[in-house]
């Protein structure tokens, strides 16, 4: 009985251990992910782009500062390349 109850409990924590909650969607992390990849490889319109799509798929506030902050400073960089 002890050992039905062990792995029970062993099966329990495993399946909660896989859940994840994030408030992020992964559409949001990809692409801002891409985004900062193609800032850092100054293809600078490119990167853009990414950061308005991931802009789009946004939840958090926070994340929505950041993402339009990013987007204001790379604007400001593409004008001074310009």
């Amino acid at each position: 009985m002890k050992k039905l109850l062990v792995l029970v409990c062993f099966l329990l924590m495993a399946c909660s251990a896989r859940q994840t909650y994030a408030d992020e969607s992964p559409f949001t992390i990809d692409n801002w992910r891409i985004a900062v990849e193609n800032r850092n490889a100054q293809r600078y319109e490119l990167a853009y782009h990414y950061y308005s799509v991931a802009l789009s798929s946004a939840r958090t506030q926070a994340v929505i500062l950041r993402l339009k902050s990013e987007m204001e400073a790379l604007e400001r960089t593409i004008q001074a390349v310009r």
